[in-house]
């Protein structure tokens, strides 16, 4: 099967699924949403006339097969917004036809994912899948997969795929991996509108003009959700930063799937300072929740860096703000894993975070990204802190 044979397959499987009361008309040229439909898919026509003047105005554009400018973040908000407004009343078909065409273009352009794997498999787990070396379980760990990410099946062998995600090719268990049209369905569910840094090193601002206060860098190591897109600029997912803008120009917008993360345990450390990182590793995937501390239920950033750190006797103020103040400073080169790097703008702390090794952190990101890794680079660091004491 084609790559462009499979992405129809998939818009078709998946407008099924999300409009099995959607059928042609008498005409047969255009799609409409049935009477008898959920009252989930019935809204407010003033929720709706909202959503078609956004469409209106933020119709897709694209350019070598990719989603650019302010087209799909328009309108997968205002499809969002309409969804949320959700009532029993019913609507005209007319705007009902609209609806199912809005949606049945933010599928299509999601369905370009689906271009990136020849043979798609979608990790699914509680946590975390590791990728290895060989196919067996004394392999050496070489990368990690969080739930629902996704890979490029390159052979099977004796209940182990062997696979390419991201920057990783390795080894993973079958038995966590699904394929066929259950991985399309989940590929599409969580496909995400992300920006990825096309430039060395990219100022984040406060707001979206050249003239407002930069909160931060990024660097092309990483993705990050689009938010909004305006004219000339990106609102990104940052963090704790809760507005974060970035110049258009040096990133790449479009719709992209979770993929393996390199990863490598770090020989140097002492088996105290391993054993506290091994421990972390353990709830990736887990849930980012403001204000708690709960590793299994959801823990915020200094929430989660207290109690992994709490499992070893080391006790931390609650808030990253007095954690920076913790133990002794270190720098980057003298940075040693269970240490704590910290972010922030304007001099003060807002994010903190526990180097793994390698150049990489694990932490509780976002709402959206839960705990994972990521380079230490994701933001500017503003210090580092050894807690620990070796």
């Amino acid at each position: 099967m084609t790559r462009k044979i499979k992405r129809v397959a998939a818009v078709v499987l998946i407008s099924s699924m999300l409009f099995s009361g959607i059928g042609a008309s008498a005409s047969g040229l255009e799609p409409q949403i049935s009477r008898s439909s959920s009252p989930e898919l019935l809204l407010t026509e003033e929720g709706l006339n909202r959503v078609l003047l956004k469409e209106d105005e933020q119709r897709p554009e694209k350019k070598d097969g990719k989603v650019v400018g302010a087209s799909m973040a328009g309108l997968s908000q205002a499809l969002d917004e309409y969804f949320a407004a959700v009532s029993k009343r019913t609507v005209s078909v007319s705007y009902e036809m609209k609806v199912a065409r809005i949606a049945s273009e933010e599928i299509a352009a999601k369905a370009v994912v689906l271009d990136q794997y020849e043979h798609l498999g979608i990790v699914v787990v509680d946590n975390y899948l590791n990728v290895r070396e060989k196919p067996s379980l004394e392999g050496r760990i070489i990368g990690k997969m969080l739930n629902y990410s996704a890979c490029n099946i390159l052979d099977t062998l004796n209940g182990w795929y062997y696979i390419e995600s991201g920057e990783v090719t390795g080894y993973i268990s079958a038995d966590y991996v699904v394929t066929g049209d259950e991985a399309v369905k989940l590929a599409m569910e969580d496909a995400k509108l992300r920006a990825a840094v096309n430039t060395e090193a990219l100022n984040v601002r406060k707001g979206p003009s050249i003239d407002s206060e930069v909160l931060t860098q990024i660097t092309t190591n990483e993705r990050y959700e689009v938010l909004e897109v305006l004219d000339g600029w990106v609102k990104i997912a940052l963090g704790s930063y809760e507005v974060a803008y970035v110049a258009a120009e040096y990133v790449e917008v479009g719709y992209s799937l979770v993929e393996a993360i390199k990863f490598e345990p770090v020989s140097e450390a002492t088996l105290f300072r391993q054993n506290v990182v091994n421990y972390a590793l353990q709830f990736l995937g887990n849930p980012y929740v403001w204000g708690g501390t709960s590793l299994t239920r959801g823990a915020d950033c200094s929430g989660f860096v207290q109690s992994v750190l709490a499992n070893f006797g080391v006790w931390v103020p609650r808030v990253s703000r007095q954690q920076a103040g913790a133990g002794v400073a270190v720098n980057s080169q003298t940075l040693k894993p269970g240490d704590l790097v910290f972010y922030g703008t304007g001099g003060v702390v807002n994010h903190v975070a526990m180097y793994i090794g390698n150049g990489q952190i694990v932490h509780a990101i976002s709402e959206s990204r839960g705990i994972g890794i990521t380079s230490m680079w994701f933001s500017t660091p503003m210090g580092y802190r050894n807690v620990i004491g070796e």
